[in-house]
Parts: C-alpha cells; structure tokens; sequence
C-alpha cells in the first residue's frame, strides 16, 4: 500500500471535489473582491447575441477576462470597443465549469473623453449615416397652426415664458401641454409617450421644450429612442432645448430647431398683429389691382364695340366681295397669260415638224450614221493589221529561241530517265544513273560511268 492510499484512508478528512473546490474559490473571491473599481485596455472584444459582452481588460503587465451581462450594458451610455480605456465596476467571481476567475461588470466609465460626450458623438455619426439629418426629410411648420403641442414640464418657468410669449403674438391660441420630466432615467420614455399622445389629440406641431443644464441633464433628448420618435413622427416637431449654445441630437433630427423655448414660441406662430397688417396690405393691393383690371376690361371692350364691324356688318361683307371680284380678274388675266404662251411654244413646234424638215433631219441622221460606221471599219482594219505584226514576230522570235531550234544546231539537252527534269549540272546526277540524251534526230539513252568537274585541274 502507496503513501497515497494510506492518507485517503484517514479517517474524518474533508475531501474536495472539483466544483467544490470552485465554487468555495467563488465564494471567497466575491466576498473580498467585490464593488471594486478596475482600470485597463479592452482587447478580445467580442457580443453575443446582440447582448452580454466578452473582453478582456488588460494594462502593460497582465489581464482579466471580463463579462458584462445584457442587464448591466444596456443602459450604457457608449460603445466598447478595442483598444478603450476603461474603468469598471463590478466583482470578481469564478466561471465554475472551466475554473476560470473572471470580472464581472456591472458599470463602465471611459477615461479621457467623457461618457456621455463619447455616446453622444457616436449616436450622432451613426444618425447621420442613416439620413435622419436630412434637409429632405424636414417637414414644413405650419404658419397658423390651430392646435399647438408642447413637451415639457408644466413646472418650470419654460412654459410661463412660451404662454407668455404666444399671448402677445396670437391671444387666442390653443395649446396643448404634456407634462413629462425632463431629466431623469424615464423622462426619454415620457418623451416619447407624450409625443403619441399629441400627435392622438391632432395638434398641427409639436414643440419639445427645456431649459437649460449640463450634457447629464440634457442626456434624454440625446438618446436613440427620442431620436427615432421625433424622426418618424408624422406632425412637424420644433426643438427648443436648452440655452442658445446647447445642441442636442433631438435638435439635429427636429424639422426645425430653436436656440431656445423663447424662439420657438415665436417660431411656432405668426404674431396677428403683423398677419393682420399683411392680410390688409394684400387686400388693398389685390383691389387695387381688380381696379385696374377692370379699368383695362372696360376700354378694350369701348374699343371694340368702336369697331366698323358692330357699327357697320354690311361694310365688312361687301369688302369681301370686293376683294374676291379683284382676286377673280388677277385670276383670269393669270391664266389668259398662260395660255397664249403656251398657244405659241405649240406653234413653234408644229412649223418644225413639216414634211420637208422631217426628211432633212432622216437624210442627215443616215450621213452621219454612215461616216461612223467607215470610221469604225477603217479602225478595225488598222487595229488587226497591227495585231498580225504582232503575231508574226512573236512567232519568229518563239522559233528562234525554241529547244527544238537549239538542237537543229547541234546541241543537246540532257534530261533524266523519266525525261521529266531537265540536267543543268553535274551536281544533279550520281554516277551510275541513267539519263537521255535528245539530239535533233532522236534520243540517245545513257548511264553516267564518271564525272569530271571542269574546274578541277587536269594534268
């Protein structure tokens, strides 16, 4: 029996299993590690399911791992990403299957850039590559709107200052108020709640209203979910949030901005005074000019009735007779015109057609048809004359330089056996081939015994 054996066999020893032993490991690091503050890079980043975020959280010397659940992350204000310098919140614990000590986060802050800033400047890029800043996209606010919306709170001096403001611009207007917060962690949902509700209620615009305050105040009409509802929104929505100087994502999407709850109080409606001076304007000059017109209508209808032919009918249609009796004679004259030269072309023509210049014509068409044909004869004649020179020398020069011509005067040609090639050197035979000699009389059949070349030297 081994050491080994004899130690299990103590009795009362605690023996660990493996998930025991893990999970007591666990225990003991999530009671004295946890609610710490971590500071590192993220590496290894990684989302499942569009949910729980896996990385790793590393400085110069080593790392963690780091798990942060959908519940923790979804209200996080920016993005995770590589290379992030974070700081995290949470506790370590053990993931008990694989023995592994991990960070469990429960809040991120980024270090450097701001948190809020960073999400904000993300959203916005992100908004902008989807068109929800498009001028395309911005509705037209309506000039005299009958029912007008505001989102804001109701206790805040925001709303005094906008009643206050379209009782001197137009005493009798309608607005429709939703009382929502302005800040806090439901007021994007308020937001979006009381813009269904008065978009229910059939206001012609919507204005979303507060004051001023920090990027942290502000945060709810920086968020995706306002964003979205002001985007889609089917009535003209006005953003007035904050002071001059302060710009917020719901401000980009809006179909119209205003630097202030103020403005928009003044953007939102026209001021009756004003409208009422235009609409008197416009009557004075729309009156003016139907006077005018009139006055124009009139003496062009005095002129007309001035005519000769409402003070005279009669006059009109025996000016048309006149002018159709002119017409007719320049008509008559025209033609008269006409025929008389064609009368004497045709006299012309019939003198030259008499028996005597007819037979004219015959007798020296047939002199001229008969020097034609003796001038072609007589080039034929020439044309053959000189095509038989032609032959005859051509023939005279042919047996001249014929072979047959050649042989008559004592040479020879020397063909192969075949005579089919003729022999023009030595080099074309081998001794030993057979070859024919053609003489003027006949044909001598030989075989080459020997070859001499003439320029070899002789001796």
């Amino acid at each position: 029996m081994n050491e080994n054996t004899v130690l299990m066999e103590k009795p009362g020893m605690d023996i660990y299993t493996v998930s025991r032993l893990n999970f007591e490991i666990k225990k003991g690091l999530e009671q004295g590690f946890a609610n710490i503050w971590v500071e590192g890079e993220v590496s290894n980043y990684y989302c499942h399911n569009n949910r729980h975020f896996y990385f790793d959280l590393k400085d110069e010397y080593s790392k963690i791992k780091v798990v942060m659940f959908h519940e923790s992350n979804r209200n996080l204000a920016f993005k995770i990403e590589d290379g992030k310098h974070l700081i995290l919140f949470g506790y370590v614990s053990v993931y008990e299957k694989r023995g592994e000590y991990q960070l469990i986060a429960v809040d991120a802050k980024e270090v450097g850039k701001g948190a809020l800033l960073v999400a904000f400047e993300q959203l916005k890029e992100k908004l902008e590559k989807l068109g929800y800043f498009d001028a395309s996209h911005k509705k037209p606010v309506p000039l005299l709107p009958k029912k007008i919306g505001a989102v804001t709170s109701t206790g805040g001096a925001v709303i005094r200052d906008m009643v206050s403001i379209l009782s001197k611009r137009y005493e009798n207007f309608h607005l429709i108020v939703r009382n929502v917060n302005v800040q806090g962690p439901s007021s994007g949902e308020e937001i979006c709640s009381a813009v269904d509700d008065l978009c229910s209620f059939g206001v012609d615009v919507i204005i979303i209203a507060r004051g001023g305050g920090s990027l942290e105040d502000l945060w709810a009409f920086n968020t995706e979910m306002v964003a979205e509802k002001v985007f889609s929104c089917r009535v003209p929505v006005i953003s007035a949030i904050g002071h001059e100087t302060d710009y917020t994502i719901c401000d980009f999407v809006a179909d119209l901005r205003a630097a202030t709850p103020s403005v928009a109080a003044t953007l939102v409606i026209a001021d009756k005074s004003e409208t009422v001076s235009l609409i008197i304007r416009f009557e004075e000059a729309v009156k003016n000019l139907v006077a005018k017109k009139i006055s124009g209508t009139k003496k062009a209808l005095f002129n007309l009735l001035n005519r000769k032919v409402f003070k005279k009918p009669e006059a009109i249609v025996q000016e048309k007779w006149q002018d159709y009796d002119n017409i007719s004679l320049r008509f008559s004259e025209k033609i008269s015109g006409l025929l008389d030269k064609k009368a004497e072309k045709f006299n012309s023509a019939r003198r030259l057609f008499t028996k005597k210049s007819i037979a004219d014509r015959v007798f020296y068409g047939r002199m001229i048809v008969k020097t034609m044909l003796e001038k072609l004869a007589s080039g034929f004649r020439i044309k053959i004359d000189y095509s038989k020179n032609r032959i005859d020398a051509l023939m005279k020069d042919l047996q001249a330089n014929s072979p047959v011509s050649v042989l008559e005067k004592g040479f020879s040609m020397v063909m192969d056996k075949n005579n089919k090639k003729i022999i023009k050197s030595i080099s074309q035979t081998e001794i030993g081939d057979d070859i024919n000699v053609l003489l003027k009389d006949g044909i001598l059949f030989s075989r080459i015994l020997d070859k001499i070349n003439k320029s070899m030297k002789t001796g």
